[in-house]
């Protein structure tokens, strides 16, 4: 796989990763099937990595900020960015 282009692979791993929370309360792990994705907390390793401060991923999660960018959002990508980006344009967003 190469980095920048999303997996062919039925499933994925995508790991989000808050820099500034105590151990491990920032760290989401996501696998994408083909009957949907489910998410549990903790580490582990992934196709693709997203780490920055929790405000950032949030905002990133809900589509206010961009997934790329570093410098204006303290983001940073480590793996397939296209798996990454291809879940946040694909996945139905909700707010109350």
């Amino acid at each position: 796989m190469r980095k920048g282009q999303s997996s062919d692979r039925a499933e994925q791993t995508l790991q989000w990763l808050a820099t500034d929370t105590a151990d491990d309360a920032g760290a989401w792990f996501v696998e994408r099937r083909p009957d949907g994705a489910t998410w549990q907390r903790g580490t582990r390793r992934a196709d693709v990595t997203v780490t920055g401060p929790a405000r950032s991923l949030l905002l990133t999660l809900t589509r206010r900020l961009p997934l790329t960018g570093r410098e204006a959002t303290g983001i940073s990508v480590d793996g397939d960015t296209g798996l990454a980006q291809h879940w946040l344009d694909n996945t139905a967003h909700v707010s109350g």
